[in-house]
């Protein structure tokens, strides 16, 4: 049945009586250096070479006062800019007011809280403090940034805005356990001092163990990336080897040009910088988006750690998984590891150390864990073995929708869709397989492409619209792709309506039934 208007969120504005806070008092210099820099930049980059023709200690000296000065009127603006942005929570939602001459105010309602992450950059990580970020749903960049607060408190407020958001929602589990095994653990004699001891020191082990992996320590271990396999992985990652390849080879290539032009100078050399500074960021921003990777399946949905100089944790609700697209390439066959990225609907944030990215490089069993908890069941007898079938085997071992047509002899040879009960499957790709998932009951848009060539060829190309995102597939026989578009369109009519949520399918392992209960089935009966 559809909520009633009792079930509805009734509040739409926040209230003004709610108690308005201020970010930690030190934000201004987490934020002013970037004021600086870029002026820095500006200059450096249109005058580089006066400046270094024309350098002179005084002119050095005038230099850094001025530097000196831009400093301290950015650190100035920040803290005008930082007392006059306020945040509230209440049982309504979040709400934040900011700017000085031309105020700004974002609300994010309790209904449309979709996700609440925490980030931490390098310099806000060495001073203690945090971001917090509440995901909105309505696609693009609907979120609203607290920033920075502490450390501690960053989690205080993800819990509570998550907790706020479950009012929403009565169906959704509450908080999480903090620690079972230190409530597990037995309490000591007063006189036994070497229960103490050993209280004392797994005590102080748990609280490293929090800090190193920024309070993500509740719930059940999905996935742990090791150093040595996301080291490996690179090395192993063809695209990646050739993209470090092609950008030191321009890199020098572009060296050779201005040194055989103009000569060795130091003007060339910083004028060449960016172009230099843009390969180990390049290979860093890889690295970062696997280090110390940690997910967890909590009541609240899979939470993700990740993160070197950078760090950031994420929520994810199998609820709102749109698509998932798994990666395997060549060379990672061998060990049989997977990466795994989701179209989440509210969150937009596909980067290599984005959310989407829910699994950096995964084995068998983690890329099985993952899919279980976000994943819905596709309608095979052993929905693991069929996608491990579908990342290893030629595409023409695999029945499905495939092009006919000679000249896209690599299409031929590598693509496949499949039409399963519970979702539409694609396999592409020829030194690197990829996979995406489309569950049918999320299918947002349909369109059929054609055009003179096609008709030429006898093929159509279907485009299958997600939140966000489309699918395309492409150069079937005509009939194949009108079948296909009744039979999609008749799922996107019916099957997604927020009347029937609750008869959703669900990820297999979310619908695991506690310890000593039989467990139920893996759909609900209207799903079979």
């Amino acid at each position: 049945m559809p909520p009633t208007t009792a079930e509805q969120p009734t509040a739409t504005v926040p209230d003004p009586s709610t108690p308005r806070r201020r970010t930690h008092p030190i934000t201004p210099l987490v934020t002013g250096w970037k004021l600086v820099v870029g002026v820095i930049a500006v200059i450096a980059a249109q005058n580089i070479a006066q400046l270094l023709n024309e350098f002179t200690l005084q002119r050095a000296l005038i230099g850094a006062g001025l530097l000196l000065a831009a400093a301290i009127i950015a650190i100035v603006f920040s803290t005008l800019s930082w007392w006059f942005t306020t945040y509230a929570v209440d049982e309504d939602g979040v709400s934040l007011h900011s700017g000085m001459i031309s105020r700004s105010r974002e609300y994010a309602p309790r209904a449309r809280i979709e996700s609440v992450s925490v980030e931490r950059p390098l310099l806000a990580r060495l001073l203690g403090l945090a971001k917090v970020r509440v995901e909105v749903a309505g696609g693009g960049e609907s979120y609203l940034d607290i920033e920075y607060v502490k450390s501690a408190a960053a989690e205080d407020l993800r819990r509570g805005i998550l907790g706020i958001a479950e009012l929403a929602a009565p169906d959704t589990p509450g908080e999480p356990a903090t620690d079972t095994a230190a409530e597990a653990m037995p309490p000591s004699e007063p006189g036994d001092q070497s229960a103490q001891d050993a209280n004392a020191a797994g005590a102080a082990s748990g609280r490293l163990e929090q800090l190193l992996s920024d309070g993500v320590t509740d719930g059940e271990l999905i996935a742990h990336v090791p150093t040595e396999r996301l080291i490996r992985s690179l090395l192993r990652d063809i695209g990646f080897l050739i993209g470090v390849v092609m950008s030191i080879v321009g890199v020098a290539v572009a060296v050779a040009l201005a040194i055989w032009q103009d000569g060795i100078n130091i003007a060339m050399f910083i004028a060449l910088a960016p172009a230099a500074i843009a390969v180990p960021k390049y290979i860093f921003g890889r690295i970062e988006s696997g280090w110390g990777f940690v997910s967890r399946i909590t009541e609240r949905g899979l939470r993700m750690r990740r993160g070197l100089a950078n760090t950031r944790t994420d929520n994810i609700v199998s609820g709102r998984i749109q698509r998932i697209e798994l990666r395997r390439p060549l060379l990672w066959r061998g060990p049989g590891w997977t990466a795994a990225t989701a179209t989440v609907a509210g969150i937009d944030d596909d980067s290599e150390n984005g959310a989407e990215n829910v699994l950096p490089v995964g084995t068998r069993e983690e890329l099985q864990a993952t899919l279980g908890h976000l994943a819905v069941p596709l309608g095979t007898a052993d929905d693991t073995a069929f996608i491990e079938h579908l990342l290893t085997a030629p595409a023409r071992e695999i029945d499905g929708f495939r092009t006919r047509v000679r000249m896209y002899w690599i299409a031929r040879r590598t693509e496949v869709s499949v039409l399963l009960p519970g979702a539409l499957v694609k396999r592409g790709g020829l030194l690197t397989k990829h996979i995406e998932i489309v569950p049918r009951e999320r299918i947002q848009q349909l369109s059929v492409d054609d055009g003179p060539l096609n008709r030429k060829l006898g093929v159509l190309d279907l485009q299958v619209g997600i939140a966000g995102e489309t699918v395309a597939v492409s150069n079937l026989p005509r009939r194949q792709v009108l079948d296909l578009h009744a039979t999609l369109s008749h799922d996107a009519a019916t099957l997604r309506r927020y009347r029937d949520r609750q008869h959703w399918p669900q990820p297999a392992l979310s619908l695991a039934a506690p310890a000593g209960q039989s467990p139920g089935p893996s759909q609900p009966e209207e799903q079979r």
